[in-house]
C-alpha cells in the first residue's frame, strides 16, 4: 500500500501540516474497482492511524481520497490535543466541580440552545405540559456540583434532573405534586437504574441516591430529616409559570389548543396546593418566596440555586416580568449572582398578532442564579 510520509505531505502543498510529533502516517488509497468483490473483501479493511505511544485511532468505511482523510484527521488531532489538555493536571482549588479550564470556560456562556432529543420524549413526557430537556440539566448540574454531591428538585416533573443527575454520578432527590408525573419520573430512574449500578462498580464509587417523594414541596425540609440525607449543594428546578397554562389566549390554533386535541395535559394539575392554579399574582410570587426560604436549612452554605422561568403575557396582553420580580423577591433569601438564557430552536411557531399587533414567539427562558449565604442573615 503506498504511504506518504510528512515530507511528502509537504511537497503536496495542503493549506495545513500534520505536527510530526503526532502523527506516526498517513495512509493513501490503494488502486480498485468499486464494484469488485474481489476489491472489496481484500480492499476495505479498517485504516489504522497510530499515534505515538498515546492511542489509536480508526476509520473505516468506503473509500476517500487523500485529501479528504487529510481533513478528517486534522479535525481528529484537534479533537484529541484539546481532549489531552482538559484532561491533564487537576486544580485541586476547584471546590465547585470536576471541569479543567476548558472545560469550565465553555459552561459560562450568558446562553445556550437545548432542544430535546426525540429519544427524549415518550408520549409520557408529552403529557407533561412544561418539561425540560435532561441535557439542559446536565449542562448546569457538572457545572456546579461535582461526582457523589446532592442535588434537589422541589418541582420534579417527570424527573429530567433525576436523569441528568444518574448520568452523571449525582445524589438526587425531589417532590412532585402530581402522582402521575411522580410516578413516571420514579421510573425513569428504575429504567437507568442497572445502568447506573454497573457505571458505580467499575468506578467503585460510592452508593447513589435518586428518589422522588409524591408530596408538596413545602414539605421538603420534613421529608430531608425523615430520610437524614445529607445536605443540598445545588437545587436545579422549574416551578409554574404563574397560572399561565391555565390562561389559553388567541384566536389562532397554539400548541396549547393542539395539545387538549391529543388528549394531553393543559395543566400540572387541579390541586389547590398546586401553583400553578393560583390566580392572583402577589399571592404567588409570596408563595414562591416562602417555599424556597425552607430550603436554607438543608442546603449547603455557598451552594447554587437556579430557577428557570420565562416572562409572561395573560390574556390581557400586558406582559408581567415574572423572571425578575420573582429575582427580586428571593434577593432576601439569597445572592442574585447572574441568569443564563436558555434558547429553543425548535419550538412552535404561531403567527400571533396578524395583522395588526405585535406579539412575539417566546422561544427563550431565563435560568436565574442565585447562591445560598456563607452566613445565614
Amino acid at each position: 500500500m503506498p504511504e506518504f510520509k510528512l515530507k511528502d505531505v509537504k511537497k503536496k502543498r495542503l493549506s495545513w501540516q500534520l505536527d510530526p510529533a503526532v502523527l506516526e502516517k498517513i495512509n493513501k488509497d490503494p488502486n480498485y474497482k468499486k464494484d469488485s468483490s474481489k476489491s472489496i473483501s481484500t480492499l476495505t479493511p479498517i485504516v489504522r492511524n497510530l499515534l505515538k505511544k498515546a492511542r489509536e485511532l480508526y476509520t473505516s468505511g468506503d473509500f476517500i481520497n487523500c485529501a479528504k482523510i487529510f481533513r478528517q484527521l486534522g479535525k481528529i488531532i484537534r479533537d484529541l490535543e484539546y481532549d489531552i489538555e482538559i484532561k491533564g493536571d487537576y486544580n485541586e482549588k476547584n471546590i465547585l466541580n470536576d471541569l479543567r479550564g476548558k472545560e469550565w470556560l465553555r459552561h459560562t456562556k450568558s446562553w445556550l440552545v437545548v432542544d430535546g432529543k426525540p429519544s427524549d420524549i415518550p408520549s409520557e413526557i408529552k403529557d407533561h405540559p412544561a418539561s425540560y430537556p435532561p441535557d439542559l440539566a446536565k449542562h448546569f448540574i457538572e457545572f456546579f456540583t461535582k461526582e457523589n454531591d446532592w442535588v434537589f428538585d422541589p418541582f420534579m416533573g417527570i424527573g429530567s434532573t433525576l436523569v441528568a443527575c444518574m448520568g452523571l454520578n449525582r445524589n438526587c432527590w425531589g417532590t412532585e405534586l402530581n402522582p402521575k408525573y411522580a410516578e413516571y419520573a420514579q421510573r425513569r430512574a428504575t429504567v437507568r437504574q442497572p445502568k447506573v449500578d454497573s457505571y458505580l462498580a467499575q468506578k467503585e464509587g460510592k452508593d447513589t441516591t435518586y428518589q422522588v417523594f409524591n408530596a408538596d414541596c413545602r414539605e421538603s425540609l420534613k421529608i430531608w430529616k425523615e430520610n437524614q440525607y445529607e445536605r443540598v449543594k445545588f437545587i436545579l428546578t422549574s416551578p409554574p409559570y404563574w397560572n399561565i397554562l391555565a390562561d389559553s389566549r388567541g384566536g389562532v390554533k397554539s400548541a396549547l389548543k393542539q395539545r387538549i386535541e391529543e388528549g394531553f395535559d393543559q395543566t400540572y394539575s387541579d390541586n389547590a396546593r398546586d401553583l400553578g392554579n393560583i390566580t392572583q399574582y402577589e399571592k404567588y410570587l409570596e408563595e414562591i418566596h416562602s417555599i424556597f426560604a425552607s430550603f436554607l436549612e438543608f442546603m449547603i452554605p455557598g451552594g447554587y440555586v437556579m430557577i428557570i422561568l420565562q416572562n409572561v403575557r395573560p390574556r390581557d396582553g400586558i406582559m408581567r416580568p415574572l423572571t425578575w420580580d420573582l429575582a427580586k423577591k428571593l434577593s432576601d433569601i439569597f445572592l442574585l449572582r447572574q441568569e443564563f438564557v436558555w434558547c429553543q430552536d425548535q419550538k412552535f411557531m404561531g403567527i400571533w398578532g396578524y395583522p395588526t399587533t405585535y406579539v412575539s414567539n417566546v422561544h427563550h427562558h431565563y435560568c436565574l442564579v442565585f447562591q445560598v449565604p456563607e452566613k445565614q442573615q
